[in-house]
């Protein structure tokens, strides 16, 4: 029996400090370069594992990373951690309630989205020479666990890039993130039957159906009755005198601890049940979205950068990696996923350049596609060249998108903001107290200057769009929106609320800022593109905002925002 000593603790505390600081270092320049930080994060676990320090200064590699079961299984469990963290936060960016607006369109994209490069990467392994094989008679298992790395897709990479493209609250990136929510429950259910399948000797279809079936009712029951009991749960912890959020990250992680014991207990891996959890957490209106920012931030700033580099502590890139079949599993993953993406887009009515671009965001595979490499090379699923073809494919699959996506939104089409700002309806001074407030002076306004816009049913469409999403976004703005069909072309105007209201939004600051968009259906998603980046251009300049915040009279505040929006005009080249 091993006991921990002091030494233990010693050498434990020098990794963490060494790689943590690195890795974060590392993370925010490869997000100061538009790169995922997984990038920088899995680099840093290759510079000092076996890869370069192992290799060039193989004492310092032992000294800091000794080979003994007990200080490899300490980092080990923190790098565990960071893997049922990363699904736990990773549920919050799921909005259930784009999941049933969009149902149609969500699961086409999303389930052709995964069968369409499960069979083209099933295709691939079946290729395979037997030496990419860990065990040559389990070839089928191995076409399936194939199929199923390269289908799945990486939430938090696409939000981050939706986000970065001032696009995020849009109905295109609403649908998105659906189609995404489909892809990765399909994707992890696939997983862990594959990771049954592979523990038995036998295909048992008894135990497959009862995993199958118990994850279906497990599914079912956590995000239909999430709303009558996990909220009412919050609302009581949130009129208690503990500390928020810290009561509220405790409860989330019991939460989350809860659904992995049910869900391991079923079949499925604990990690797919931090992942249910994080959807169930995520939906519920008593946490706010600072709360779930507060929490996501701490997970990423320790537990998750701790988690990348493990990756490239374990593994010898160099000793083991195979060109040819890192290019052939990426070109699979990208091509599979944004092929079956589009189709399933295309099938639901969405064509032109949106279907494409539908297809390009459900590209990467990120964390996602990482970690179930991970977990496949811990149960001896795949072997270390397979491992590093399958991280190399996410890695340039998450860098590409944002570059992708750009080119094919064409951001950079064409556009004035000026055509659709109706500046007659901007509320100078919005007195309400309440986000439903604030939304019926605009909508009140916009109603008495343009009698196209009926109150009563213009109000409603947008609250019903607000109560599915919350639309606040950060440093005091908001850009609530809704789409009528009756509608020839975009309209937009603004409102100021001096005094500012709690709008749910990520950084917890009042909402003073506040833009009304309306859209035709036939045209919404790409207007809303386009209208949503140009406010979120001029509202995201320091000085602009203080402007329109300190701004004396209505025509002064139409002043400066319509020279914001007039400079933000792009003629077509």
């Amino acid at each position: 029996m091993h006991f921990l000593t002091e030494h233990n603790i010693f050498i434990f505390l020098i990794q963490i400090v060494v790689l943590l600081f690195a890795a974060r270092g590392a993370g925010e320049l490869f997000r100061r370069l538009k790169q995922p930080a997984l990038v920088g994060e899995i680099l840093v676990g290759i510079i000092f594992g076996p890869t370069i320090l192992g290799r060039f200064l193989p004492g310092v590699h032992g000294w800091l990373f000794p080979e003994t079961a007990l200080q490899n299984s300490m980092l080990e469990t923190v790098s565990w951690l960071g893997v049922l963290f990363l699904l736990l936060i990773t549920g919050f960016e799921v909005e259930t309630g784009s999941l049933f607006r969009h149902r149609r369109p969500t699961l086409s994209i999303g389930v052709i989205g995964v069968i369409v490069p499960l069979i083209l990467g099933a295709g691939l392994a079946m290729l395979l020479p037997d030496r990419y094989l860990v065990d040559p008679s389990q070839r089928l298992v191995f076409a399936l666990y194939m199929g199923t790395a390269v289908s799945i897709s990486a939430i938090p990479v696409i939000s981050k890039v939706l986000h970065d493209l001032n696009i995020l609250k849009s109905d295109f990136g609403n649908l998105a993130i659906a189609a995404y929510t489909v892809n990765d429950i399909l994707g992890w259910v696939a997983f862990t039957l594959v990771l049954g399948l592979a523990t038995q000797q036998s295909l048992n279809w008894i135990s497959m159906l009862r995993v199958f079936g118990g994850t279906t009712i497990f599914v079912g029951f956590a995000l239909t009755l999430r709303r009558r009991w996990i909220n009412r749960v919050v609302v009581w912890l949130n009129h208690t005198s503990a500390p928020k959020p810290g009561i509220i990250l405790t409860f989330i992680l019991l939460l989350g601890g809860l659904c992995g014991i049910i869900t391991q207990m079923i079949g499925i891996h604990a990690a797919f049940g931090f992942l249910v959890a994080g959807i169930v957490a995520g939906s519920c209106p008593a946490i706010t979205e600072h709360h779930k920012e507060t929490i996501s931030q701490m997970m990423y700033a320790v537990f998750v950068p701790l988690f990348f580099v493990t990756i490239g502590l374990r593994v010898d890139f160099l000793a083991h990696f195979d060109p040819l079949l890192a290019l052939a599993v990426t070109l699979v993953a990208v091509v599979g996923k944004s092929v079956g993406a589009w189709i399933g887009a295309i099938i639901t009515g969405i064509k032109g350049r949106d279907a494409i671009a539908l297809g390009v965001a459900t590209m990467p595979g990120g964390a996602m596609e990482i970690l179930i490499g991970v977990l496949a090379l811990e149960f001896g699923l795949i072997n270390l060249v397979v491992f590093e073809a399958v991280v190399v494919a996410a890695i340039v699959s998450s860098v590409i998108v944002g570059p992708l996506l750009t080119v094919v939104l064409q951001l950079n089409k064409s556009f004035n903001p000026l055509e659709y700002f109706l500046s007659r309806a901007v509320v100078s001074e919005l007195s309400g107290n309440t986000p439903r407030e604030l939304i019926k002076e605009l909508c009140t306004s916009v109603s008495q200057v343009d009698h196209r816009f009926k109150l009563t049913p213009t109000f409603a469409r947008v609250m019903e769009r607000e109560m599915e999403i919350h639309t606040g976004l950060e440093m005091g703005v908001a850009v609530p929106h809704a789409a009528l069909p009756w509608l020839s072309k975009p309209v937009f105007t603004f409102g100021r609320s001096l005094k500012g209201v709690d709008w749910n939004t990520p950084d917890g600051m009042p909402v003073r800022l506040v833009f009304l968009i309306f859209t035709p259906d036939p045209d919404a998603d790409e207007n809303q593109v386009r209208i949503l980046a140009a406010i979120a251009r001029a509202s995201s300049k320091k000085d602009v905002r203080e402007k329109l915040i300190t701004a004396g009279s209505r025509p002064d505040l139409v002043s400066i925002l319509e020279s914001e929006l007039d400079s933000q005009k792009i003629a077509r080249v």
